[in-house]
């Protein structure tokens, strides 16, 4: 990512000024959130906010970062497609490897 985890706009939970984490799983959900806003949106934040809406508006008295959550996976479904990668061809590294296994 280019600037490092960032969904400034949003309303985040904060404790002194700092992102209010109460357990790992709701920080890897962010950078997850922020990864695909950042490589799936190109940084558009837009898409995310509006599930993130729809999520809380759904279930209001869900905790805070289960919606987000749902608002993840709710967003992957919306990503745009991109064409498979090639596959991996043999490189100088995989010739004596190779070689050595045929004999």
């Amino acid at each position: 990512m280019s600037g490092g985890l960032s969904l400034s706009g949003l309303d985040l939970p904060r404790r002194n000024g700092e992102l209010a984490f109460d357990a790992p799983w709701q920080s890897t959900v962010f950078a997850l959130a922020a990864a695909a806003v950042e490589h799936g949106f190109g940084g558009d934040r837009e898409p995310f906010r509006q599930q993130l809406i729809s999520a809380i508006a759904a279930e209001p008295d869900r905790p805070y970062w289960e919606s987000w959550t749902a608002a993840l996976e709710a967003l992957v479904q919306t990503l745009p497609e991109r064409p498979a990668p090639p596959p991996p061809t043999a490189g100088p590294a995989d010739g004596p490897r190779g070689a050595q296994a045929s004999r």
